[in-house]
Parts: C-alpha cells; sequence; structure tokens
C-alpha cells in the first residue's frame, strides 16, 4: 500500500459549469483513464498514478502527456489531490466535479464506455488496455487499476510511439453527429497505417458531412462501419462534400458577389436618377442640338433618341450644353 508523501492544492479557475463540450484529442482519452483509475465508483479522485504509465498507455510521450495533464489542472479539469516527487513518484489526481457528473451522465446514455463496459459496441479506453501485457491498467470494479507500484507495458507501432500530433487530431465534428471516434481509435487507424494524418483529418470532416447533410447511415451502426472504412483507407467524401475551409471561401466569395451586385444596382439607380433630372431640366431645342440628323425627327421618348441623348451625358458633352 502507498502511503501518500505530500498533499498539493493546486487553485484553479471555477469550473462550476464545465461540460464535455471541446474536450478531444488527447485530453479527453486522459480524462477516461483517470475517471476509471479512481479509488472507487463513488470517488472524484484517483488512486496514485505514475504519469509515465498514462503516457505508455495513450502511447503519447511523457513530455507531451506532462503538458496536457498540467493544461488539463489550469483549465480547472482536474486538480492535484497528493504526490510524491523524486525516485519512484506519483500523483492522484482530483476530476472536477461537474465535470465527472457530465462523464457519469455521458456514461448512462452510451456515449462513453462505463467502467468496466463497452456499451453500444463503443471501443473505449477500458478495452484499449485490458489482457495480457496490460497489468498495469483496467477498469474501476475490474479488481486492476493503471497506478504506481504495477507493471505496465509500452504501447508501440513497429518501434516508435504514435506521433502527438495525430493524438491531438479534432474529432467534434464526429461527437457532433454522436460518433464517439476518439484517441482509442486513432492509435488504430495509425497502427493499420492505411491512411495518412491528413488523410484521417479529411476523412472525418468528410463523414461528418456526410452523416449531417446527406443522413448517411452505415449497417453495422456508424462508428463501426467508419472503422472499417479507414481499415482499408481514407473515406471517400460525397459529390456533394466541402470542406469547412472551402464552405467558408464558397461564403466568403457570395457575400462579395451579393455586395458587387448591390453596389451595380446603387450605381445604375443613381445614373438614372441623375440622367432623368437631366433630361428634364433640359429644352427640347438643347437636346436636339445633340442628335444626329437621321434622329431629329423623331419624338425625344423614342428609344433611339434616349439612348443616344444618354451616351451625350455619360461622355460629359451634356453638361456643355446644359451651361450653355
Amino acid at each position: 500500500m502507498i502511503t501518500p508523501q505530500k498533499t498539493v492544492t493546486t487553485p484553479h479557475k471555477n469550473t462550476s459549469k464545465t461540460t464535455l463540450t471541446g474536450i478531444v484529442g488527447l485530453k479527453r482519452g486522459l480524462l477516461e483513464l483517470l475517471t476509471s483509475s479512481r479509488t472507487s465508483a463513488e470517488s472524484g479522485s484517483t488512486e496514485p498514478i505514475y504519469v509515465r504509465a498514462l503516457a505508455d498507455a495513450v502511447g503519447a510521450s511523457l513530455r507531451t502527456v506532462e503538458t496536457t495533464l498540467a493544461r488539463m489542472v489550469r483549465e480547472g479539469l482536474i486538480s492535484v489531490a497528493q504526490s510524491k516527487r523524486g525516485r519512484g513518484g506519483w500523483v492522484s489526481y482530483t476530476i472536477e466535479p461537474s465535470l465527472l457528473q457530465a462523464l457519469e451522465s455521458a456514461q448512462n446514455q452510451g456515449l462513453i464506455p462505463p467502467p468496466g463496459g463497452r456499451p453500444n459496441g463503443l471501443e473505449g479506453v477500458g478495452a484499449r488496455f485490458e489482457g495480457p501485457g496490460f497489468g498495469g491498467w483496467a477498469p474501476v470494479g475490474s479488481g486492476r487499476r493503471f497506478v504506481a507500484g504495477t507493471s505496465r507495458a509500452r504501447i508501440t507501432h513497429g518501434s516508435s510511439e504514435i506521433p502527438d500530433d495525430w493524438l491531438e487530431v479534432d474529432c467534434h465534428l464526429l461527437h457532433q453527429e454522436q460518433v464517439m471516434f476518439g484517441p482509442s481509435h486513432i492509435r488504430q487507424v495509425w497502427k493499420w497505417g492505411n491512411v495518412s494524418l491528413d488523410e484521417l483529418r479529411l476523412s472525418i470532416e468528410a463523414f461528418a458531412f456526410d452523416i449531417r447533410v446527406n443522413r448517411k447511415t452505415l449497417r453495422m451502426g456508424l462508428l463501426n462501419g467508419f472503422m472499417e472504412i479507414l481499415k482499408s483507407g481514407p473515406y471517400g467524401p460525397p459529390a456533394n462534400f466541402e470542406t469547412q475551409a472551402d464552405s467558408i471561401r464558397r461564403q466568403n466569395i457570395e457575400r462579395l458577389e451579393a455586395y458587387r451586385a448591390r453596389q451595380k444596382d446603387l450605381d445604375r439607380r443613381e445614373s438614372d436618377l441623375a440622367f432623368s433630372v437631366w433630361i428634364n431640366g433640359m429644352s427640347e431645342a438643347r437636346l436636339r442640338q445633340w442628335l444626329p440628323a437621321e434622329l431629329q425627327d423623331h419624338p425625344l421618348e423614342s428609344h433611339a433618341v434616349v439612348s443616344t441623348l444618354r451616351l451625350v451625358y455619360q461622355q460629359g458633352l451634356g453638361h456643355g450644353v446644359a451651361r450653355m
């Protein structure tokens, strides 16, 4: 049994209304691990944990995980309850109460895996590290936790860890469509090696678009179907797909075109009004001075006469007549 060596009080901003919105990527994966490493299902604090072990579990570098945990503390998502420095050092974290409540609510709705379970076929953190070679972590209630003093195994791809930028892939577009694609799925896609990082990002955006706009469905379910597709390569965008960047550009172009159309309309109306004022202020004799011989006998209201006089006005010749 580990005896706490030091209690640390970490100030952080008030997060009484913290929700899961915007908590994605590595933050989400670490938060699920911490939630499943609590001392009990009723507790908000984890057992003593090696940060190195967390890094091994998510396949990220120690520095990246330390930086992310520190950011989560600053943002008030978690706080340091106890810690031991030096050789064999460990940390115990407390999850912000309203955030823990949001996590439990999401678990009850089947949006993320509950401790010890895998709802609706969702492959969550509880499934990622169970089995031989992962004796250092298992969900609360299973009798095994990813805590200080236990063995651990490094998850590798060949001889290297999953690159940090893969763990920072933004999945919120899929989460908005209730497809809880997360760190465990990203790691699996990286391990398969059939999709590049850019292709994965585009696949996420295209699939979310297909669900939202085209009401896309898959026989085996959206999440499982998406993973099955990524096993062979990137997701093929639908014919009407446009990226968010393209959508922003298109909307900007449409705004500029509408603005230009309004300007042209204003210019035309202003020109028509000015011409009307000019022609109505001129005598017929003066106007006919500017007409060619073949139009002298035409009524001033005729299209040919008006067009000729408009050209005279636009060329500025009419202003000279007005001053005569």
